[in-house]
């Protein structure tokens, strides 16, 4: 950490503080949820609110990136989901939180995620040197795997336990840290000026770019593949694994846990990411680990034994952390900075615009199916869009790109 630099090392900080109040809520909303149905379409409504702001908001947030002091708007990120989870937490409080409240906060509290999210993601360049990226995406996105499943995951299925109000208040004291720890980076990191324009036309070159990118373009198109299924999967595996009537018939608590194995996958992946990347090329490890992460999710059609759903749970924590590694590297590497907050969410919005669609049709598909055929066709889905476009995903595409232009100030 110390090798790259303070102003880095502040910012891994306040994104893992960041990252526990997401795994708190991301896993502790869920399980709220569950205490009062499991109508597999109203679990999956939770992921539907916190994922639907990535298909609205996305590239409005990319042109604000490569407009306006990149730190500015992280800190405001932080503060307006601290302020909608007070709200929640004063309202569960009181026990009058009801599920229409609850979807609407947890859409602002998503759509603050995508500007803080794709903020980061642009402002990453700006404090590492490029051959760095590696390194330092494989710390941040290990940080955030590790808070969000093995620290936060099991805390969620603790505080719900304790009082529901704990599950949004917890989190809206992480992000007033987060917004203060942010404070003290030193610079607005404001990108480049340039000539006025409006925000149609920014949009339009973000898009511009990506579409004229053919690799970018594939990746991204299988992101977004790729998250629709495991957007599917995951919306109402609560349900395979919680609960008398679930196939494993576990208590809440340990959803947290087996969460807690993907964060152990994480942690082991973020730390050789950026030397696999090295050692196989960035090809190999984004087809490898895709092609992993699908094999991994047939585990539960077979069995619902305790000792492989975890084992699935570890091996999924290391694979996907090696595909988003190269995915955000490849991104910083070949996108020149003054463009690189509008392309970082034009990709966002194919490769994340698809999970709220996910989301729902999960729900819908395993209250009209059943929970395993719902999990093989998601599996179907991500192995088709890795067949259909890996072909202009290739070692040199992902590794050349224009100089980066400086933008601390």
């Amino acid at each position: 950490m110390t090798s790259l630099g303070p102003a880095y090392r502040r910012l891994w900080t306040a994104s893992t503080a960041s990252n526990l109040g997401d795994g708190i809520v991301l896993i502790g909303a869920p399980l709220v949820v569950l205490q009062l149905t499991r109508d597999p379409a109203l679990v999956a409504g939770v992921q539907v609110a916190i994922t639907l702001p990535a298909l609205l908001l996305t590239l409005q947030v990319g042109a604000l990136a490569d407009r306006r002091g990149r730190r500015g708007l992280m800190i405001a990120a932080a503060l307006m989901r601290a302020a909608v989870l007070l709200g929640v937490g004063v309202a569960a409080s009181m026990d009058a939180l009801p599920l229409p409240l609850l979807y609407a906060a947890l859409f602002v509290f998503g759509a603050g995620e995508v500007l803080f999210d794709t903020t980061s993601q642009s402002l990453v360049p700006d404090l590492v040197d490029r051959g760095e990226l590696g390194v330092a995406n494989g710390r941040l996105v290990g940080a955030q795997t590790v808070m969000n499943n093995f620290v936060g995951a099991p805390l969620a299925g603790v505080l719900v336990g304790l009082a529901t109000a704990s599950v949004f208040l917890g989190p809206a004291i992480l992000y007033l840290g987060c917004a203060l720890l942010l404070t003290r980076l030193p610079g607005r990191y404001q990108p480049p000026s340039r000539p006025p324009a409006t925000m149609r036309s920014d949009i339009g070159e973000g898009l511009r770019h990506l579409r004229d990118q053919p690799a970018l373009r594939s990746i991204a198109g299988l992101a977004g593949v790729v998250n629709l299924a495991n957007t599917a999967y995951f919306s109402v595996f609560v349900l395979f694994v919680v609960g008398e009537g679930s196939p494993m018939g576990l208590p809440p608590a340990a959803f947290g846990a087996l969460a807690a194995m993907l964060a152990l996958g994480s942690i082991a992946g973020s730390l050789v990411a950026g030397r696999v990347e090295a050692r196989l090329g960035p090809r190999r490890t984004l087809v490898g680990g895709t092609l992993s992460l699908s094999a991994l999710m047939l585990i539960p059609v077979v069995t619902a034994g305790v000792v492989p759903i975890a084992a699935m749970a570890l091996c999924l924590g290391f694979a996907s952390v090696l595909v988003n590694v190269v995915s955000v590297s490849s991104r910083q590497r070949i996108v020149p900075t003054a463009l690189l907050g509008r392309v970082n969410a034009a990709f966002r919005l194919v490769a994340l615009g698809s999970m709220p669609l996910g989301a729902l049709l999960g729900g819908i598909l395993a209250g009209t199916f059943g929970l395993r055929p719902l999990f093989v066709a998601a599996v179907t889905l991500q192995v088709a869009g890795l067949v259909l476009l890996h072909r202009h995903i290739t070692d040199r595409a992902l590794r050349d790109g224009p100089a980066l232009l400086d933008t601390r100030s």
